[in-house]
Protein backbone atom coordinates (compact mmCIF):
# COMPACT_ATOMS: atom_id res chain seq x y z
CA UNK A 1 0.00 0.00 0.00
CA UNK A 2 1.83 2.98 -1.15
CA UNK A 3 0.21 6.73 -1.03
CA UNK A 4 2.24 9.42 -2.52
CA UNK A 5 1.61 13.18 -2.90
CA UNK A 6 4.08 15.19 -5.08
CA UNK A 7 6.69 12.26 -4.36
CA UNK A 8 8.46 11.88 -7.81
CA UNK A 9 11.68 12.57 -6.96
CA UNK A 10 11.74 9.40 -4.82
CA UNK A 11 8.70 7.38 -5.84
CA UNK A 12 10.84 5.06 -8.02
CA UNK A 13 12.88 3.85 -5.11
CA UNK A 14 10.18 3.47 -3.38
CA UNK A 15 8.52 1.36 -5.77
CA UNK A 16 11.86 -0.59 -6.98
CA UNK A 17 12.21 -1.80 -3.27
CA UNK A 18 9.03 -3.73 -3.82
CA UNK A 19 9.68 -5.45 -6.57
CA UNK A 20 12.99 -6.32 -5.06
CA UNK A 21 11.57 -8.16 -2.53
CA UNK A 22 12.27 -12.13 -1.94
CA UNK A 23 9.11 -12.67 -1.04
CA UNK A 24 7.02 -12.30 -4.45
CA UNK A 25 3.19 -12.85 -3.49
CA UNK A 26 2.12 -9.07 -3.47
CA UNK A 27 0.35 -7.11 -5.67
CA UNK A 28 1.00 -3.43 -5.68
CA UNK A 29 -1.80 -0.98 -4.14
CA UNK A 30 -0.99 2.71 -5.32
CA UNK A 31 -2.89 5.68 -4.62
CA UNK A 32 -1.80 9.63 -5.98
CA UNK A 33 -3.27 11.55 -3.69
CA UNK A 34 -3.71 14.65 -6.17
CA UNK A 35 -0.49 15.25 -6.91
CA UNK A 36 0.85 18.06 -9.27
CA UNK A 37 3.97 16.55 -10.44
CA UNK A 38 5.15 13.38 -12.37
CA UNK A 39 3.66 11.25 -9.57
CA UNK A 40 1.03 9.51 -11.40
CA UNK A 41 2.90 9.16 -14.55
CA UNK A 42 5.57 7.24 -12.76
CA UNK A 43 2.86 5.01 -11.12
CA UNK A 44 1.30 4.36 -14.00
CA UNK A 45 4.39 2.74 -15.38
CA UNK A 46 4.25 -0.12 -12.33
CA UNK A 47 0.64 -1.07 -13.17
CA UNK A 48 1.74 -4.28 -14.59
CA UNK A 49 2.01 -5.29 -10.67
CA UNK A 50 -1.18 -4.08 -9.33
CA UNK A 51 -3.63 -1.36 -9.10
CA UNK A 52 -3.03 2.15 -9.58
CA UNK A 53 -5.87 4.77 -8.34
CA UNK A 54 -5.85 8.57 -8.00
CA UNK A 55 -7.78 10.50 -5.89
CA UNK A 56 -8.24 14.62 -5.21
CA UNK A 57 -5.95 15.58 -2.47
CA UNK A 58 -7.34 14.16 0.95
CA UNK A 59 -3.92 13.31 3.11
CA UNK A 60 -2.17 10.26 3.98
CA UNK A 61 -4.64 8.58 6.42
CA UNK A 62 -7.72 9.06 3.24
CA UNK A 63 -5.05 7.25 0.95
CA UNK A 64 -4.10 4.80 2.60
CA UNK A 65 -7.92 4.12 3.58
CA UNK A 66 -8.75 4.10 -0.01
CA UNK A 67 -5.80 1.06 -1.15
CA UNK A 68 -7.18 -1.06 1.66
CA UNK A 69 -10.48 -0.90 0.98
CA UNK A 70 -9.84 -1.41 -2.54
CA UNK A 71 -7.24 -4.45 -1.98
CA UNK A 72 -8.30 -8.44 -0.77
CA UNK A 73 -4.84 -9.04 0.49
CA UNK A 74 -5.23 -11.30 3.96
CA UNK A 75 -2.20 -8.96 4.87
CA UNK A 76 -1.09 -5.34 4.23
CA UNK A 77 2.06 -3.72 4.12
CA UNK A 78 3.25 0.01 4.26
CA UNK A 79 5.14 1.92 2.43
CA UNK A 80 5.47 5.57 1.70
CA UNK A 81 6.77 7.43 -1.10
CA UNK A 82 10.05 8.89 0.51
CA UNK A 83 10.95 5.26 2.06
CA UNK A 84 11.78 1.98 1.08
CA UNK A 85 12.65 -1.72 1.76
CA UNK A 86 15.13 -4.04 2.18
CA UNK A 87 14.76 -7.08 0.04
CA UNK A 88 13.86 -9.86 2.51
CA UNK A 89 11.55 -7.52 4.68
CA UNK A 90 8.04 -9.09 4.03
CA UNK A 91 9.58 -12.53 3.87
CA UNK A 92 10.72 -12.09 7.33
CA UNK A 93 7.44 -10.63 8.37
CA UNK A 94 4.63 -12.97 6.87
CA UNK A 95 6.50 -16.08 8.31
CA UNK A 96 5.91 -14.33 11.53
CA UNK A 97 2.56 -13.48 11.07
CA UNK A 98 1.88 -17.28 9.62
CA UNK A 99 3.59 -18.43 13.03
CA UNK A 100 1.89 -16.31 15.19
CA UNK A 101 -2.20 -16.12 14.95
CA UNK A 102 -2.35 -13.87 17.72
CA UNK A 103 -0.54 -11.29 16.49
CA UNK A 104 -2.40 -8.74 14.35
CA UNK A 105 0.92 -6.72 13.40
CA UNK A 106 4.62 -7.23 13.04
CA UNK A 107 6.92 -4.27 12.62
CA UNK A 108 10.34 -4.16 12.75
CA UNK A 109 13.25 -1.73 13.29
CA UNK A 110 14.01 1.46 10.53
CA UNK A 111 17.27 2.96 9.65
CA UNK A 112 16.66 7.00 9.41
CA UNK A 113 17.89 9.17 6.47
CA UNK A 114 18.41 12.86 7.52
CA UNK A 115 18.86 15.13 4.35
CA UNK A 116 20.04 11.87 2.36
CA UNK A 117 22.75 11.56 5.81
CA UNK A 118 22.58 8.07 8.08
CA UNK A 119 21.12 8.91 11.36
CA UNK A 120 21.37 5.61 12.75
CA UNK A 121 18.47 3.49 13.77
CA UNK A 122 15.13 3.51 16.60
CA UNK A 123 16.40 0.62 18.15
CA UNK A 124 20.27 1.30 18.71
CA UNK A 125 18.82 3.61 21.25
CA UNK A 126 15.66 2.05 22.85
CA UNK A 127 15.01 -2.03 23.66
CA UNK A 128 11.63 -3.00 22.63
CA UNK A 129 10.37 -6.15 23.30
CA UNK A 130 9.43 -8.86 20.58
CA UNK A 131 5.77 -9.90 20.94
CA UNK A 132 2.87 -9.90 22.89
CA UNK A 133 0.57 -7.20 24.43
CA UNK A 134 2.73 -4.05 23.83
CA UNK A 135 0.15 -1.40 24.73
CA UNK A 136 1.88 0.04 28.07
CA UNK A 137 5.69 0.00 26.22
CA UNK A 138 3.59 1.76 22.75
CA UNK A 139 1.98 4.75 24.75
CA UNK A 140 5.48 5.50 26.10
CA UNK A 141 6.93 5.86 22.98
CA UNK A 142 5.92 4.89 19.69
CA UNK A 143 8.83 2.54 18.27
CA UNK A 144 6.26 1.32 14.92
CA UNK A 145 7.56 3.33 12.12
CA UNK A 146 4.55 3.38 9.20
CA UNK A 147 7.31 1.71 6.32
CA UNK A 148 8.08 -1.10 8.29
CA UNK A 149 4.32 -2.34 9.53
CA UNK A 150 2.67 -5.57 7.70
CA UNK A 151 -1.07 -6.01 9.56
CA UNK A 152 -3.54 -8.69 8.79
CA UNK A 153 -6.53 -7.52 7.02
CA UNK A 154 -9.06 -8.96 9.53
CA UNK A 155 -7.32 -6.96 12.71
CA UNK A 156 -8.31 -3.52 10.57
CA UNK A 157 -11.59 -5.45 10.06
CA UNK A 158 -11.42 -5.62 13.80
CA UNK A 159 -9.88 -2.03 14.83
CA UNK A 160 -11.45 0.13 11.98
CA UNK A 161 -8.88 1.96 9.64
CA UNK A 162 -6.67 5.34 9.94
CA UNK A 163 -8.47 8.21 11.59
CA UNK A 164 -8.97 10.89 8.51
CA UNK A 165 -9.72 13.49 11.15
CA UNK A 166 -5.88 13.71 12.16
CA UNK A 167 -3.38 15.45 9.78
CA UNK A 168 -0.68 13.72 11.88
CA UNK A 169 -0.37 11.14 14.03
CA UNK A 170 -3.27 9.03 12.41
CA UNK A 171 -0.46 5.96 12.31
CA UNK A 172 0.41 6.35 16.06
CA UNK A 173 -3.26 6.43 16.96
CA UNK A 174 -3.44 3.10 14.60
CA UNK A 175 -1.05 1.04 15.98
CA UNK A 176 -2.39 2.00 19.66
CA UNK A 177 -5.75 0.87 18.91
CA UNK A 178 -4.08 -2.19 17.15
CA UNK A 179 -2.18 -2.69 20.39
CA UNK A 180 -5.51 -2.39 22.92
CA UNK A 181 -6.56 -5.33 21.06
CA UNK A 182 -4.19 -7.74 19.66
CA UNK A 183 -0.32 -8.84 20.48
CA UNK A 184 2.79 -6.81 18.46
CA UNK A 185 5.58 -8.72 17.13
CA UNK A 186 8.74 -6.91 16.71
CA UNK A 187 11.60 -8.07 14.07
CA UNK A 188 14.44 -6.70 16.04
CA UNK A 189 16.56 -5.68 12.70
CA UNK A 190 16.35 -3.04 10.14
CA UNK A 191 13.88 -4.07 7.11
CA UNK A 192 13.21 -0.67 6.07
CA UNK A 193 14.90 2.72 5.77
CA UNK A 194 12.68 5.80 6.26
CA UNK A 195 14.08 9.45 4.93
CA UNK A 196 12.92 12.23 7.05
CA UNK A 197 13.69 15.69 4.31
CA UNK A 198 12.40 19.01 4.98
CA UNK A 199 9.31 18.27 2.42
CA UNK A 200 8.09 15.83 4.14
CA UNK A 201 4.43 15.89 6.81
CA UNK A 202 6.61 15.66 9.52
CA UNK A 203 8.59 18.95 9.40
CA UNK A 204 6.26 21.02 6.97
CA UNK A 205 3.65 20.74 9.30
CA UNK A 206 3.64 23.96 11.69
CA UNK A 207 4.42 22.77 15.48
CA UNK A 208 1.06 23.25 17.13
CA UNK A 209 -0.52 21.15 14.44
CA UNK A 210 1.81 18.78 14.99
CA UNK A 211 1.33 18.78 18.98
CA UNK A 212 -2.49 19.32 19.12
CA UNK A 213 -2.92 16.01 16.73
CA UNK A 214 -0.59 14.10 18.77
CA UNK A 215 -3.08 15.34 22.09
CA UNK A 216 -6.20 14.26 20.06
CA UNK A 217 -4.58 10.97 18.60
CA UNK A 218 -4.33 9.85 22.10
CA UNK A 219 -7.69 11.24 23.37
CA UNK A 220 -9.08 9.20 20.31
CA UNK A 221 -7.36 6.25 21.53
CA UNK A 222 -8.97 6.64 25.17
CA UNK A 223 -12.59 7.11 24.21
CA UNK A 224 -12.82 4.00 21.59
CA UNK A 225 -10.80 1.71 23.43
CA UNK A 226 -12.85 0.92 26.35
CA UNK A 227 -11.20 -2.86 27.19
CA UNK A 228 -7.95 -1.23 28.63
CA UNK A 229 -5.94 -3.12 31.75
CA UNK A 230 -5.79 -0.74 34.59
CA UNK A 231 -1.77 -0.61 33.64
CA UNK A 232 -2.73 0.36 30.16
CA UNK A 233 -5.07 2.81 31.51
CA UNK A 234 -2.89 4.54 33.38
CA UNK A 235 -0.13 4.86 30.52
CA UNK A 236 -2.40 5.63 28.39
CA UNK A 237 -3.06 8.53 30.83
CA UNK A 238 0.43 9.24 31.07
CA UNK A 239 0.82 9.59 27.44
CA UNK A 240 -1.63 12.23 27.29
CA UNK A 241 -0.46 14.23 30.44
CA UNK A 242 3.25 14.40 28.70
CA UNK A 243 1.52 15.74 25.44
CA UNK A 244 -0.45 18.04 27.14
CA UNK A 245 2.92 19.21 29.08
CA UNK A 246 4.75 19.29 25.64
CA UNK A 247 2.48 21.55 24.14
CA UNK A 248 2.31 23.92 26.97
CA UNK A 249 6.41 23.94 27.13
CA UNK A 250 6.30 25.01 23.42
CA UNK A 251 3.71 28.08 24.19
CA UNK A 252 5.88 28.77 26.86
CA UNK A 253 9.17 29.48 24.89
CA UNK A 254 7.43 30.87 22.24
CA UNK A 255 5.90 33.81 24.84
CA UNK A 256 2.32 32.61 24.88
CA UNK A 257 2.28 32.51 28.41
CA UNK A 258 -1.69 31.97 29.20
CA UNK A 259 -2.05 29.41 26.17
CA UNK A 260 0.95 27.53 27.79
CA UNK A 261 -1.08 27.91 31.53
CA UNK A 262 -4.00 26.16 29.82
CA UNK A 263 -2.21 23.14 28.36
CA UNK A 264 0.18 22.81 31.37
CA UNK A 265 -3.01 22.36 33.43
CA UNK A 266 -4.60 19.91 31.56
CA UNK A 267 -1.55 17.69 32.09
CA UNK A 268 -1.69 18.64 35.61
CA UNK A 269 -5.24 17.24 35.78
CA UNK A 270 -4.07 13.97 34.20
CA UNK A 271 -0.72 13.43 36.03
CA UNK A 272 -1.18 15.52 39.63
CA UNK A 273 2.45 14.68 40.65
CA UNK A 274 4.25 15.96 37.00
CA UNK A 275 7.12 18.28 38.67
CA UNK A 276 8.17 19.83 35.19
CA UNK A 277 4.80 20.78 35.01
CA UNK A 278 4.40 22.21 37.70
CA UNK A 279 7.77 24.13 37.32
CA UNK A 280 6.74 25.32 34.38
CA UNK A 281 3.36 26.64 35.13
CA UNK A 282 5.33 28.66 38.10
CA UNK A 283 7.39 30.37 35.00
CA UNK A 284 4.10 31.19 33.15
CA UNK A 285 2.94 33.25 36.07
CA UNK A 286 6.13 35.31 36.67
CA UNK A 287 5.85 39.19 35.82
CA UNK A 288 6.37 40.13 32.27
CA UNK A 289 9.82 41.25 33.02
CA UNK A 290 10.85 38.15 35.45
CA UNK A 291 10.08 35.89 32.60
CA UNK A 292 11.61 37.87 29.67
CA UNK A 293 15.11 37.57 32.26
CA UNK A 294 14.34 33.66 33.20
CA UNK A 295 13.78 32.67 29.35
CA UNK A 296 16.94 34.96 28.75
CA UNK A 297 18.93 33.04 30.90
CA UNK A 298 17.54 29.94 29.78
CA UNK A 299 19.02 30.38 26.22
CA UNK A 300 22.37 31.37 27.20
CA UNK A 301 22.47 27.72 29.16
CA UNK A 302 20.50 25.75 27.01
Amino acid sequence: MIPCYNAASRLERALDSVLAQTYRNFRLCMVDDGSTDDSLNILKRYSDYGITIHQQRAGPAAARNRGIRTSSSPYIAFLDADDYWLPEKLERQIAVLNQNPNVGLVCSDCATLRQGTAAGSYFESFEVPQIGKLFERLARGCFIFTPTVVVRRRCLEATGLFNESLVTSEDFNLWLRIAARWEIAVVPEVLAVREVCSTGLSLSTRPEIYLENGIAALEDVASVCDGLSPHENRALKRAVAERYYVYGSHLLASGLRAGSRKQLAKALRRQPAHLRAWIKMGLSCLPGGAFRQVMEMRRRFV
